[in-house]
């Protein structure tokens, strides 16, 4: 049976569970216009509490790939985590619904790494306050500049949930119920190690600026 977490909780990592998936999923309003466009982030994290390569930053856009079953996935640099693929836009059915899948391999960690972070930012530019979106549905144009005032606080039902790979048994999930009605990036959860054990906490730490403010803190170097 899942065990359910609440901000800040943790759980052990099952002896001998190496091969996780790491699913994080949300709500957001299916009438927006531009749509919303959330990515998961991953950050791998050494002794310092900082990114110790620039390819442990694992998010959509990574320069860092490897080809499984025919597909490019972005990766870490000792390829223990598989990043999602991002297909630009979490409403392809109209129902709000998105979700990002993260594969992880604890046997392929390198000893370098103490923590895995597990980030959703709000996707926006610095450059959507001077353009417009046509949409696919009508073919009308908006400024795009309504991104900007997207946020935590319009996406409903977010939740990080740690899968047994091997028989996709739900091992634990956090329902993020807090009021994130300024922001726009939120770390959701970490799987970090103690000696030869590994455990899950429940995070729910949220950013304002969406991903830019994650990445200070945690690859502060590669800015």
């Amino acid at each position: 049976m899942a065990i359910n977490l609440v901000k800040g909780q943790r759980v052990e990592i099952e002896a001998g569970l190496s091969l996780l998936k790491v699913e994080m999923g949300w709500k957001v309003n299916p009438n927006a216009r531009p749509p919303y466009d959330l990515d998961a982030s991953t950050f791998l994290l050494g002794e310092s509490g900082q990114i110790e390569n620039e390819f442990d930053f694992v998010f959509y856009g990574s320069p860092n790939k490897t080809t499984v079953n025919g597909e490019d996935r972005p990766c870490s640099l000792d390829k223990s985590v598989l990043g999602s693929v991002d297909d630009l836009g979490d409403d392809d059915d109209d129902t709000g619904e998105g979700n990002e899948e993260i594969e992880v391999d604890l046997t392929k960690t390198s000893p370098k790494v103490k923590e895995i972070l597990f980030t959703v930012s709000i996707y926006w530019e610095p450059s959507d306050e001077h353009t417009f979106y046509t949409d696919k549905k009508d073919g009308k144009q908006y400024p795009n500049k309504s991104r900007l005032n997207y946020n935590f606080g319009q996406v409903r039902d977010a939740y990080i949930q740690i899968i047994n790979a091997v028989n996709n048994e739900v091992i634990c999930r956090y329902d993020l119920d807090e009021d994130f009605s300024t922001d726009k990036g939120v770390e959701f959860g970490r799987l970090y190690r103690r000696g030869n054990e590994w455990k899950f906490q429940a995070v729910g730490d949220a950013h304002k600026d969406g991903l830019e403010p994650i990445c200070r803190k945690y690859a502060s170097k590669f800015m």
